[in-house]
Order: structure tokens, then sequence, then C-alpha cells
């Protein structure tokens, strides 16, 4: 019942952000651009995809340093299967697959390996939100609709790094509040609580090297760099040339439309973001659609092939990984029930 109730509104937003984008199109319009666009501009896309993902790679290294050393030759495979499967499956269900792969190849605690995608997302919004603060100061005075969103987004994540500071600079504290809550639990309940916070504070570890730290904010930035020259070059496919600010904006409105469930490959999310962040700024919703559906199958196409490469030569199978998936999803949520 419950995965029918997540499918249900995974289909009613999906649903809702695609009539946003196409309200007030022009389809013949549309057709006319998605026919006449300058398709040389995907063999650089496509490097930079690649230079993107080759990144994340590098930086997921440093980030499991403190539960291991791995090689980015390594890790990547996990990394390209979870984003494959987020392009054909609902709800963010990649990132259960890629716990799941990494976990089993390297018998690595399903809980520690989860903390480190945690520290990606701290180190991702950080990056997106530098190169926002950057883009609206280029702007001076941004639209309205951006600026709201943008002191609401600013306001949520000052809370989250709080809390990670926390974890980080007082592990103490959270031994205490973790024995406190342990004693009205179970034996079983209470040991399993202490091996979820030592992984936690043990992969958030990572964050308190300095050097590291810098290394990991660095490739962030560049990552998300990277990620703002694929926007504006699907633009560009559509004979648009907009000031680099706009993109920076356009990325990190992009990354936070992804965050909520989704359809597979972020169909519709993806649509409703380019509108949103580029109609303020007099781009039409036909180039910003047709510009969106180069993007997302910019990173479609060549993410889910080589997704599907490295799930075959890894001998993986599907009801294998569906099975690893479910005991990985069960396991979180047990953690969770336990915490």
């Amino acid at each position: 019942m419950k995965k029918i109730f997540v499918l249900v509104v995974i289909s009613l937003i999906t649903i809702l952000a695609l009539v946003y984008a196409l309200w007030d199109v022009d389809y013949q319009e549309l057709g006319r651009l998605l026919s006449g666009g300058d398709y040389r501009i995907v063999f650089p896309v496509l490097l930079l995809v690649a230079i993107f993902y080759w990144i994340k790679a590098i930086r997921w290294c440093l980030i499991l340093s403190p539960i291991g050393q791995y090689k980015r030759s390594e890790v990547t495979p996990s990394i390209i299967i979870g984003f494959a499967g987020n392009n054909v499956l609902p709800a963010h269900l990649g990132e259960l697959i890629r716990l799941a792969v990494f976990s089993r190849k390297f018998s690595q605690p399903v809980s520690g390996v989860a903390t480190t995608l945690l520290v990606e997302r701290i180190l991702d919004m950080a990056a997106i939100l530098t190169w926002y603060a950057i883009g609206m100061a280029a702007i001076g005075k941004p639209p309205e609709s951006l600026e709201i969103g943008a002191g609401i987004i600013t306001i949520l994540m000052v809370i989250f790094f709080l809390t990670i500071a926390i974890i980080l600079y007082k592990p103490n504290l959270v031994h205490a509040l973790g024995d406190r809550f342990s004693s009205i639990l179970p034996d079983s309940a209470a040991t399993k609580l202490s091996d979820i916070l030592h992984n936690v504070i043990l992969a958030f570890s990572s964050l308190r090297s300095l050097p590291l730290v810098i290394m990991m904010v660095l490739w962030s930035l560049i990552k998300w760099g990277i990620m703002a020259m694929i926007v504006w070059l699907s633009l560009v496919a559509y004979g648009t040339y907009v000031a680099p600010a706009i993109t920076l904006i356009l990325v990190a409105v992009l990354a936070f439309a992804v965050v909520v469930p989704n359809a597979p490959g972020f169909i519709g999310a993806i649509q409703a973001a380019y509108v949103f962040a580029l109609r303020p700024f007099g781009i039409s919703e036909e180039i910003a659609f047709a510009a969106s559906v180069l993007f997302l199958a910019s990173q479609w196409v060549p993410v889910t092939l080589a997704g599907a490469y490295y799930f075959i030569t890894g001998g993986l199978h599907v009801d294998e990984v569906r099975r690893e998936v479910e005991q990985v999803e069960e396991e979180l949520i047990e953690e969770e029930g336990n915490q």
C-alpha cells in the first residue's frame, strides 16, 4: 500500500510539473526548435558529463577515507549503476542500488556508507548555494520569486549545518543523547543504535580534517561549475546565450527540483525547473523546454548505457540486486526506527 501511495504521489508531481512547464508553450514553435537545434553541442556536453562523474568518483573516495581507502576505478561502477537506476526507476531508488552494490562488494556496513552519501549531499548543497549566491550577486536585483526561495533555503541550510556541526565537534554530546535513548530501548536495539552512531560519527570525521575538507569543497565547486557549463550549452544549442550567472541560478533550481520524489530520470522536474528559473529572465517557455529536453537526454542516455555496462560486467543480476535493495531498505528503516 505504501509503495502504491508513493507511486501515486510521484505520478501527480510529474504530471503537475509537466503541466506547469507546458502551460504557455507554443507547440509549433517548440517543434521548430527541437528539429532545428545545433546538436553538435552534444559532443562537448557528453565530455563534460564524463568529467562530472569523474570528479564525483574522486570526491567520494575522499569522503570514504575514514572507513576505507578506495580507488576511483573501484567506486565508479557503484556510482554509475546508482544513477542509471535513478534514470529508470522512480523515487531515487538508484541511491539504494548504489548502497547495496557498494556495501556488498566491499563488505561495508550499510549505515556507514549511507552516511557518506549524506556527506555528499552536504558538500553538494554547500557548493550549489555558493554558486547560487555568486549568481545572485552578479545579477544585482534578482527576480522576487527566486529571491524569496533563496531566503527560505538559506534558513533551512543554517539549521542543517548547525546539526552537522554538533555531530562533528560535539560527538560526546551525540553519544550522551544516544545513551539516554538507549536506556529505554531493548538491549538489541540499544546495541544497534550505538553501532549507528559510531558509523555516523566515523563517516563525518572526514570533515574534521581541514586539508581534506578544502579538497572536497574545491572538487564540489568544480563539479557544479561543470554542471553549469552543461546547462549553458543546452541553451546555446537553441541559439540562446545567457549570462553565466543565470546558469548558476538554474543549476541551483534544478538541484532542489530533483530532491523531491520524482519520476525516472527526473522527467517533469527538470522541465519545470528550466521554465521556472528562466522565465523571469525573459527566456521563452519554448526555448526553456527544448533546452531541458536536451539536458535530460545528455544525462540519461550515456549514464544509463554506462550503468548497464557496469551492471553486466560486474556479474550482477536484477533479481539479486532487487533482494539486496529490499534488504538495505529494511535495514535503513529499522535503523531509523531505532533512532
